[in-house]
């Protein structure tokens, strides 16, 4: 499999960076506050009802930290939310549990609502709110063994990029920031002492680990007289036309204080806490290694991906379809022999930009149209190229869909085909394109506060896939091209699942992709670890996309002729984002099938 190999660099794939994402669990709502909302209004009808409900928790999800309001409302006050404290939330053990326990309330009392009384929308958002609501119960029940401060995609290395990213619109935005930096140093306090009870619990990190999460921060803070978070303030600070010139001086001399005076400190800190720690990690391998790992691994898999089966039945679509990929190509090979020797990943050069307009013309054939929006490429700063992933796409507020920003890791070398599947991947038709037709739906803003990722990544995944037919390479040399870079990712979700829920060592790694050509140990090793410090990190990608792969064949079988791509797309899109075990139980009703 030698065409596999040459891409076997490849092992961090581009998260869409959701505000918050790594402090998922966060307050919903009182039962204090549940009730009176289910209750409703005398006069309201149910669905009414249901909608005061579910916006009183959207309200409170939101303005539970800052940056969660932040970057999901443009305009908090028209919305309802009004002095909403500055912070980054709480993050520990104790607010886990009161988080389990508003979960428990929240289920009560959505369940108090009669489904068969609402409209079709609001059924599909009580469906999604009951398995979500659940799903996330149950991996409450493990509060030890969540990773906040995992190398790629920890507090630590995101936090950076959604504070340079922290628009200024009013002066209000502004000093909000600057409060933020000066708390950082005991946020991050905060989240040491989480690690130090995860330590006494048996559950820290490796070395391993902890060595690059340190390595991570030492970049961070290595350039402190050029820091990004110095320039990027200031490039924003340029924008802000409601500021004095002696105004913007004055903040900058203020952000360069807490940058200095807090930020810096916070990662310093976070160096001396983990080095102090290293050494109390028990196990290098999966999570499965660790007394109820497993049961947490499935948890975390259902959460985040939503399939709704067991792990067998997951294992048994991966491999069916790494099967039938590896079966797909030599098809190809057979039918087109001279692509062992000429196969070629030639294209022609663009700029990003010109990537990004080339794919939104050309996919309008198959996929449903959009609104117009704008889109600025941007670069990850040096300082973080080692430690974030080779791109993601910011998501810009509910009510301002005009603006969004996609960042590339120039450090990951790009040749010209991967940064136009790349781009599809974050922008058209992948994440860009996802948000903006979810955003023309008007959906109940409470499907906000969960993030989904097997939807959603695994809607760009299966975009990124579909956009090689849109390069001007042959159709046959996309189709394998697609293909391979599909199925090493499948190699990733089935080492993802075999590391941490069927305990793989190493060796057993080794054996498993050596059957495949992957036999270098370097990278051998690189892929070992990036998977056991990102648990059911692939899965999301992988196992999302060949969830939508699954509904696409079962939707073929039953239209039979009838079926078109485009009318599947808008399916999927339509929906929105959600648990596959949901979305599947409204194709049957879409196809009308049992």
């Amino acid at each position: 499999m030698k065409l596999i190999k040459t891409l076997s660099e490849r092992i961090r794939r581009s998260p869409r960076i959701l505000p918050f994402l790594f402090l998922l669990l966060i307050l919903l709502l009182c039962a204090a506050f549940l009730y009176p909302a289910l209750r409703g209004k005398r006069g309201q009808t149910t669905d009414e009802a249901f909608r005061a409900f579910t916006n009183e928790l959207f309200l409170s999800n939101v303005s539970s930290n800052t940056l969660t309001l932040h970057y999901t409302l443009a305009d908090p006050a028209a919305a309802g939310v009004k002095n909403a404290p500055v912070s980054f939330g709480e993050y520990s053990v104790s607010a886990k549990k009161r988080s389990a326990a508003a979960l428990e309330n929240t289920l009560e009392a959505l369940s108090e609502f009669p489904k068969e009384e609402l409209s079709a929308s609001n059924r599909l958002t009580w469906d999604i709110l009951r398995v979500q609501l659940q799903n996330e119960l149950a991996l409450s029940e493990y509060p030890y063994y969540e990773e906040v401060l995992s190398p790629l995609l920890g507090t630590q290395a995101q936090l950076p990029t959604l504070l340079a990213e922290f628009s200024f619109t009013s002066r209000e935005d502004i000093e909000d920031y600057l409060a933020l930096l000066e708390q950082l140093d005991s946020y991050y306090e905060s989240l040491l002492d989480y690690e130090r009870e995860k330590a006494q619990n048996g559950l820290f990190m490796s070395d391993e680990a902890a060595d690059a999460v340190i390595a991570g921060c030492r970049d961070f803070i290595s350039n402190p007289g050029e820091h990004f978070l110095l320039s990027s303030f200031e490039e924003r600070l340029e924008q802000a036309g409601f500021l004095s010139e002696e105004e913007k001086k004055a903040y900058i001399e203020a952000n360069r204080a807490r940058v200095v005076g807090h930020v810096f400190p916070a990662y310093e800190l976070l160096i001396r806490g983990l080095e102090e720690l290293k050494g109390s990690g028990v196990n290098p391998c999966g999570l499965c290694c660790y007394p109820e790992g497993a049961d947490y691994y499935e948890a975390l898999v259902n959460c985040t991906v939503g399939s709704g089966r067991s792990m067998q039945e997951i294992k048994e679509l991966v491999d069916a379809q790494i099967l039938s990929d590896t079966r797909l190509m030599a098809d190809i090979i057979t039918e087109n022999p001279r692509l062992l020797t000429q196969l070629s990943r030639s294209v022609e050069s663009q700029s990003p930009e010109a990537i990004l307009e080339t794919l939104q013309e050309k996919i309008k054939k198959e996929f449903p149209a959009v609104n117009q929006a704008s889109c600025t490429v941007k670069y990850v700063p040096a300082s973080l190229e080692n430690y974030v992933s080779p791109a993601f796409y910011l998501t810009p507020p509910l009510d301002q869909m005009n603006d969004h920003v996609i960042y590339i890791n120039q450090a990951s070398g790009y040749d010209n085909l991967t940064l136009f599947t790349t781009l599809a991947h974050e922008g058209w038709p992948g994440h860009l394109y996802q948000t903006l037709y979810e955003s023309s739906l008007e959906l109940d803003p409470v499907r906000n506060i969960f993030y989904f990722g097997g939807y959603v990544e695994g809607w760009a995944t299966y975009a990124e896939r579909y956009a090689y037919r849109f390069t001007s390479l042959d159709s046959s040399s996309a189709e394998l091209l697609a293909a391979n870079s599909f199925l090493l990712l499948g190699l990733y979700a089935r080492s993802d699942i075999g590391i941490h829920y069927d305990g793989w060592k190493p060796e057993d790694l080794a054996g498993f992709l050596g059957g495949f050509g992957i036999h270098n140990e370097t990278v051998l090793d690189s892929i070992y670890q990036a998977i056991v410090q990102n648990p059911a990190n692939y899965l999301k990608y992988y196992l999302g996309a060949a969830e939508i792969l699954d509904l696409k064949a079962e939707a073929q079988e039953a239209f039979g002729h009838h079926f078109t791509v485009k009318d599947f797309h808008e399916f999927i899109l339509s929906i929105g984002p959600a648990p596959f075990s949901v979305i599947r139980d409204y194709l049957y009703g879409w196809t009308g099938t049992d």
